[in-house]
């Protein structure tokens, strides 16, 4: 799910930054950079499980290195042939894809090692976060050619905000194994009830706010912000509905919600720039 995800980003850089060019068409780049990107996301994904293995197994996540489906020693070496397939991809397409796949490999490896993870606070977590996002459009508009700025934003800048700022919906569910790991995440700092408040409070502020700006200064995403406003609202109901601790599929419904309205603004805004 999250390497799809992943994919959808980056093949919404390839459309923005495409759609500014007059004679635009798919190349053989385009698909090496996309292959290169999933190689560098996989290995980030693998990092992370590596690393959350305690935190995991406490919160009974289903992920397969918690499971001890996939040994950590497997994963690592999988990691080391992930990064070098990555670089390996970039390295066909431009420079530039290399300094951007490489700043993206060391943001993902700062978020879950080093001797302070990203992943461990909450300014942490979203400003990693909302950079692997961002990274991950500019890459896409790379590997196409195109400008970076303009016709990246501000569909880019927002889902990667989205990303930063909405993701953290996952924490609900992982309260237990975060307090072990000595992770300060919102529902460990302020609780569930005071947690959920601002979470809903910031994915309407999201998705009202992308609505606003897209119809004023970017209709060329205004179906996909009317997506994401409309999942922020089914998030902040999620949100801010009662459920019980010991219940970790409820707990994890805003999450889902979050990573449903994902895809579909992403496809949304592929079928209506294409």
């Amino acid at each position: 799910m999250v390497q799809i995800v992943f994919q959808l980003r980056f093949a919404g850089g390839v459309v923005l930054a495409g759609a500014a060019q007059p004679e635009f068409a798919l190349s053989p780049a385009v698909l090496v950079g996309a292959a290169g990107w999933l190689a560098a996301t996989w290995a980030i994904y693998l990092m992370n499980g590596i690393a959350d293995i305690v935190e995991d197994r406490v919160n009974g996540s289903s992920r397969p290195i918690a499971r001890g489906c996939l040994a950590p020693g497997a994963a690592t070496s999988t990691c080391s042939a992930l990064v070098a397939l990555a670089l390996g991809c970039c390295a066909q397409v431009s420079v530039g894809m290399v300094v951007l796949v490489m700043v993206m490999l060391a943001v993902g490896w700062a978020y879950s090692f080093g001797p302070h993870p990203l992943k461990m606070t909450m300014p942490g977590f979203v400003t990693s976060v909302t950079a692997l996002g961002l990274l991950t459009y500019l890459a896409g508009g790379c590997a196409a050619g195109g400008e970076w700025a303009t016709p990246l934003f501000p569909f880019g800048l927002v889902m990667s905000l989205w990303m930063g700022l909405v993701g953290w919906t996952k924490d609900l569910s992982d309260v237990e194994g975060d307090r072990v790991a000595g992770r300060r995440t919102l529902p460990v700092l302020l609780g569930d009830r005071r947690a959920r408040t601002l979470m809903a409070t910031v994915v309407l502020m999201v998705g009202w706010g992308f609505l606003a700006t897209a119809a004023v200064v970017a209709r060329h995403v205004l179906p996909a912000a009317m997506v994401v406003c409309a999942g922020s609202a089914l998030v902040a109901v999620l949100l801010l509905a009662s459920a019980s601790p010991a219940d970790r599929a409820v707990l994890r419904r805003p999450y889902r919600a979050f990573m449903a309205t994902q895809y579909a603004a992403h496809v949304t805004l592929l079928l209506s720039n294409t």
